[in-house]
């Protein structure tokens, strides 16, 4: 049985991240039962130009500078968690691979261990599970300055790191020492499990991003206030939530979809880059709609206005690797989904979702998807979904962590 123990996150996403992020989900659904220190990304000296207007930014000052005030509580409803911010790290990721490089991040991961340290010392920890959440490049394991070891150090891929050009850089090497160093080495799909444990020679398990159930349980039957934004949208409704990534995102799909339910709104909820919007000619459409973000808690009002949801990925390398968040989240709301089917991972959820095998299927199965009647395949949605909540993520990963402990192989 383990011991009473905290969890230090860290990961690529910062604590106040505005989107569905898995190291917050991870983060949140753990602070439930256990103390949770989330080690914000180190921002650089090149952030302070691009951030100082933002108020969030501002508030970490002391943090970043002077190394003081370091501590802060990231709250959400019934849960909080405690955010960490270490010094401002240096803007290094333009250096090519070599021993500058190298001397420079050591750099870098101090300001992560420095904080690391101080927090052991300040809140007095006396067990904790290290998890670092797809930051390869810093602090992927903890270091042997640091006094007091942990439980095990976790190491988590997210994505194909060779795929995502500013990580790449670096991180495919990075990632790779990372995977074979860690105690327990885990990724969110199987594409992912199976490639680094083929490289590494060691066992890689799968726990795949899941919901956070207790929000999104049922939202297409919940009596929700309209969200503004959707209350002059001609309907039926089209949603995707998320960020809509120029790697990910199906640009012809999207446009396609809205040419072929022109009398229907096309709304994409989350973060986007408007050059890319500009780039594939998709401001300028009638029924397709950007509200950019808005936090997680907001979104199961969005999904009950809806009809469908939406993944339009394309089908490339980057996305081989990709579980998305947001299908188990669509799943525990209830809405009908359709997806391209770019993955093992998707393909799985066959007969819970409609999966289009090309552009023409993807139109096909919308137009089912809105003629279906969501309360006959609500029970069998949410208890995949249910299934695959943070909670039983937590559950599983626990386990491995006592097979760990106690000296069996993992």
């Amino acid at each position: 049985m383990l011991p009473k123990y905290d969890l230090f996150m860290f990961g690529l996403t910062r604590s106040d991240f505005k989107l569905s992020s898995v190291s917050v989900a991870w983060a949140k659904e753990w602070a439930k039962t256990n103390r949770v220190f989330y080690i914000d990304r180190p921002f650089s000296i090149k952030d302070i130009k691009d951030e100082w207007s933002d108020p969030a930014f501002k508030k970490r000052m002391n943090a970043l500078v002077l190394g003081t005030n370091i501590y802060s509580e990231i709250k959400f409803p019934q849960v909080s968690f405690t955010q960490v911010t270490p010094r401002l790290s240096l803007p290094i990721n333009f250096l090519p691979e070599g021993g500058l490089y190298h001397f420079l991040n050591k750099y870098n991961n101090f300001v992560v261990n420095e904080v690391i340290r101080k927090t052991i010392k300040d809140y007095n920890v006396k067990n904790y599970v290290f998890f670092n959440s797809f930051n390869p490049v810093n602090c992927p394991y903890i270091s042997s300055d640091i006094p007091l070891k942990p439980l095990a150090s976790v190491y988590q891929s997210l994505d194909e790191i060779s795929q995502e050009p500013y990580i790449a850089r670096h991180g495919i090497q990075a990632e790779f020492d990372a995977m074979k160093n860690c105690d327990i080495a885990i990724g969110t799909s199987t594409g992912l499990c199976d490639r680094h444990a083929s490289e590494n020679g060691r066992k890689v398990h799968l726990l795949a991003n899941a919901a956070d159930y207790d929000t999104f349980e049922n939202a297409i039957n919940k009596n929700f206030p309209q969200p503004v934004e959707m209350k002059d949208l001609k309907k039926p409704v089209i949603i995707y939530t998320g960020h809509y990534s120029d790697l990910r995102l199906d640009h012809d799909l999207v446009r396609r979809i809205c040419v072929e339910f022109k009398e229907a709104s096309v709304l994409f909820v989350g973060t986007y880059e408007k050059k890319d919007l500009e780039k594939e000619s998709l401001l300028n459409i009638p029924n397709l709609h950007f509200i950019g973000s808005r936090p997680i808690e907001s979104l199961p009002a969005y999904l009950s206005y809806a009809n469908v949801a939406i993944i339009p990925y394309k089908s490339n390398e980057l996305t081989r690797g990709i579980y998305p968040l947001k299908i188990n989240e669509y799943l525990a709301a209830g809405i009908p989904t359709v997806s391209s089917n770019f993955s093992n991972d998707i393909n799985s959820f066959d007969g819970l979702i409609y999966l289009g095998n090309s552009n023409d299927e993807f139109i096909a199965q919308i137009k089912t998807a809105l003629n279906e009647n969501p309360q006959d395949k609500l029970a069998a949605r949410m208890n995949h979904a249910y299934n695959n909540s943070w909670r039983m993520r937590i559950t599983k990963l626990e386990s491995i962590i006592e097979d760990f402990v106690e000296g069996r192989h993992v």
